[in-house]
């Protein structure tokens, strides 16, 4: 699948250096048919940006020691020769793909077993400004590395841009919707998101709260010091409080869409599950249902 973004408008949309702007954009590639999904947004960013770009390629082992002891260490070893292969493979053709980018780039390999491969990312993701992703969502091979994204979104420290499936960029970046609630979560994807709200020419920020639409924002919920706040970033922004309609996530998709937005910036938010976190309700939906990509950070 190719990007509908064009290389004139990659030049166009290349912003003017800040001492703030991403420097180092990490893309998670699989081998996968999402992998030119991912790196046309990856290669979209970086090109704006002036960012080195890092391809982090992540291979699943099997386990060695269940399949030890049920089929002998022969049987587990030939399964890891034949996955290593074939990311091998992969890897060769990510690289003929990552030499025709615009941007600087490099590759690395991760592998492991799902016990640890999602630290091993998240590690890696930690010396980089900005991580690129798919939504998680069950593909035909019934992956969705939901445990990869949730590690990156909590233990890395760093915002997570995922990606719907199937949804190169159309367009650069130029209209924003900021999800705003007055938490810790919501300040932080905001202040990661900076470096595209700069570049925006729309940045509406809005709170789902019961009432009419239109209300003057609420001193409780922080909307007009957000406001100010972007404003002494440069950042000029709409602010408004939105009723809610069906459930939270359905009205920010909805008024996501009708402003025609190109980027949804929101806390990510969860809960601990003995050693690890994983994504709450509200992030989940957003997550599952959106179509349009999410600037996300904890």
């Amino acid at each position: 699948m190719k990007a509908d973004i064009s290389s004139t408008q990659l030049l166009e949309a290349r912003a003017p250096i800040h001492p703030d702007d991403y420097k180092t954009i990490a893309v998670h590639l699989d081998g996968s048919k999402e992998d030119e999904v991912r790196l046309s947004h990856a290669e979209m960013l970086a090109a704006t940006f002036g960012a080195h770009l890092t391809g982090l390629f992540t291979s699943l082992l099997p386990d060695i020691s269940i399949y030890a002891g049920e089929m002998g260490t022969g049987v587990s070893m030939d399964r890891v020769d034949e996955i290593q292969q074939r990311a091998t493979a992969a890897i060769e053709r990510l690289q003929q793909r990552c030499e025709r980018l615009s941007v600087a780039n490099e590759l690395r390999r991760i592998e492991d077993s799902a016990g640890w491969l999602s630290s091993l990312l998240a590690t890696e993701v930690r010396t980089t400004d900005l991580f690129i992703g798919s939504c998680p969502r069950e593909d035909e091979t019934g992956t969705d590395w939901r445990q990869l994204i949730e590690a990156v979104m909590f233990e890395s420290g760093r915002s997570v841009y995922l990606v719907p499936p199937g949804q190169p960029p159309r367009q650069p970046i130029r209209t924003v919707l900021v999800c705003w609630t007055d938490t810790k979560e919501a300040s932080r994807a905001v202040a990661e998101a900076l470096p595209l709200l700069r570049l925006s020419s729309l940045v509406k920020v809005v709170t789902v709260e019961e009432g009419e639409r239109g209300a003057e924002p609420d001193e409780n919920i922080g909307q007009a010091d957000i406001a100010t706040y972007l404003a002494r970033h440069g950042v000029e922004t709409v602010v408004e409080v939105l009723p809610l309609t069906q459930d939270v996530t359905s009205t920010l998709l909805q008024e996501a869409h009708r402003i025609s937005a190109d980027l949804i910036v929101a806390g990510a938010y969860g809960h601990s599950r003995v050693r690890e976190w994983i994504m709450g309700g509200t992030t989940v939906e957003l997550v599952e249902k959106a179509d349009i990509p999410l600037l996300m950070a904890h």
